[in-house]
């Protein structure tokens, strides 16, 4: 059996991966997020992460949204059979523009749990389209995540200067994905016809026939 470990979207949970079905063979481990200790680095923080794994028997590690930013980091140090990347960059090039305008200005340091809660309608734009189920992901992950610890992730992405990619790797990727739009990136593996940032929920069927097919030997 070959262990799988999923790092899900910024302080999201094992829910957003609750319609995925791997192929036979192979067992999901979910890699919890931990609070950040001081001014931990992103490397850092990937290094504390990936202590969950056991790197003494063959795995794949799989990452979605920031938990995609996450794994490439893991990548580093660390050697899967595959990196498997959901709706996410694989390096800081194919960042928005404005997002590393923000980081350069800081302008995460201003991101407050009520200025989440107040921008929830929006979220739901950004984050969709999503289904009602997908709603609650989205209203949940809003509601739990603490401003501290959002600052700080926000900052990692509009920083993130990585221009490595690693290999072997899957790139699946909804084609009204708004967080990281599709034409800023560059060789994605799997186009999701109307998925959205969470596509790996909404449009699950999808996504299972993929990894069926890609992980099937």
């Amino acid at each position: 059996m070959i262990t799988i470990y999923f790092l899900s979207g910024l302080g999201a949970d094992e829910r957003v991966f609750a319609r995925l079905n791997l192929p036979p063979g192979y067992q999901m481990q979910l890699i919890p997020w931990e609070k950040v200790k001081g001014n931990e680095t992103l490397e850092e923080y990937a290094r504390h992460l990936a202590r969950t794994i056991d790197a003494s028997k063959p795995f794949l590690l799989a990452g979605l949204s920031f938990g995609g930013i996450v794994a490439a980091e893991i990548c580093k140090f660390l050697k899967p059979k595959k990196l498997i990347l959901f709706s996410t960059v694989a390096t800081g090039q194919e960042l928005r523009r404005i997002y590393r305008l923000a980081g350069s200005l800081r302008l995460y340091r201003l991101v407050s749990n009520i200025y989440m809660r107040l921008t929830l309608p929006f979220a739901y734009w950004f984050f969709g389209p999503l289904d009602n189920e997908g709603k609650k992901l989205i209203n949940d992950y809003v509601l739990m995540n603490e401003g501290v610890y959002l600052r700080w992730a926000l900052g990692q992405i509009s920083c993130w200067k990585n221009s490595e990619i690693y290999h072997p790797n899957i790139r699946i990727h909804g084609s009204l994905d708004r967080a990281f739009p599709l034409d800023l990136l560059n060789d994605v593996d799997y186009v999701i016809e109307g998925g959205g940032h969470t596509c790996v929920f909404t449009h699950a069927t999808e996504v299972n026939e993929i990894l069926m097919k890609e992980l099937a030997d």
